[in-house]
């Protein structure tokens, strides 16, 4: 990844369309019951940089939820995401089962954040995705992040869209796409451009998002350009708002396509065909699925 962000370093921004009639310039204050049943919902794990264990937060959550509220409040009406809560353990996660062990390139960092920080997450996830839900601005070829929609929703629509071909006598041709490493690839700058014109986020929000991505501290001090932390909660929620206009793309060429985050399926369907009918129900496209 280093190696190209060097050589797209002198590359100047895409030009980032307006399209958006609604925006969000601050959040929603948090209330002591919406904390107390974040903690209460939130798993019991313990990370290292965590000041009190998890446990003993729950136990005290009548006690705690109050002095919360006001400090996540503090961050949400201020734009501030305090740099402590960047700080995060990074251990190596192996992508899938059978791959090398010796080759780090099998692995994915996986950031392990406080357990406050990524409370905070949820809270902003929370609005964020109340915002986009209410004003209809989540892609609508994504299957994630979007209610009553999952991997089997996606799978379904990809596989009906290639039947229906069949019936028309057309022959499919279908691309698997699978980004690697796919957060890496998020420019900040870029992004930052993209929730302001197509989204709508301005004011505190897209302060309190800039200082979010902008400085990530993980096993030491570093400045880091681009890419989202994985573990984190807002991080894949930014991945699919990033690809959002992959769409004008694949538009552009008369191309279908469905995604479950960074998994995406481009396919095309081509006029009618002259083969023998025995032949057409041979499928030639094989349906791989989208989580591991």
């Amino acid at each position: 990844m280093d190696s190209v962000g060097a050589s797209t370093a002198a590359t100047p921004l895409c030009d980032v369309p307006r399209r958006v009639t609604s925006s969000l310039a601050d959040f929603a204050a948090v209330t002591v019951d919406e904390v107390a049943k974040l903690i209460s919902s939130a798993p019991s794990k313990t990370r290292q940089l965590d000041p009190a264990p998890t446990c003993l937060v729950k136990d005290m959550i009548g006690l705690l939820s109050p002095f919360i509220a006001l400090l996540i409040n503090k961050s949400l009406s201020t734009g501030c995401f305090s740099g402590e809560f960047k700080e995060a353990i990074v251990r190596p996660l192996l992508k899938r089962d059978g791959l090398d062990l010796n080759d780090l390139k099998n692995y994915r960092p996986v950031s392990k954040l406080p357990f406050l920080s990524k409370l905070l997450e949820r809270v902003v996830q929370a609005r964020l995705q109340a915002y986009l839900d209410g004003s209809s601005l989540l892609p609508g070829w994504q299957s994630v992040y979007r209610r009553l929609h999952s991997t089997e929703t996606a799978v379904t629509k990809v596989f009906n869209d290639l039947l229906v071909a069949v019936d028309r006598v057309q022959m499919s041709a279908l691309c698997l796409l699978d980004l690697s490493p796919a957060f890496d690839t998020v420019d900040h700058d870029l992004q930052l451009q993209q929730l302001k014109r197509q989204f709508g986020l301005c004011g505190t929000v897209l302060q309190w998002i800039h200082l979010y991505l902008y400085g990530d501290v993980l096993l030491f001090v570093v400045d880091v350009m681009c890419s989202v932390p994985q573990g984190s909660v807002l991080g894949p929620l930014f991945f699919v708002l990033y690809m959002a206009d992959f769409a004008d793309r694949a538009v552009k060429y008369g191309v279908s396509l469905h995604a479950y985050a960074d998994d995406t399926e481009l396919y095309h369907s081509i006029g009618r065909i002259r083969l023998p009918i025995r032949l057409y129900y041979k499928p030639c496209v094989y349906l791989v699925p989208f989580s591991r």
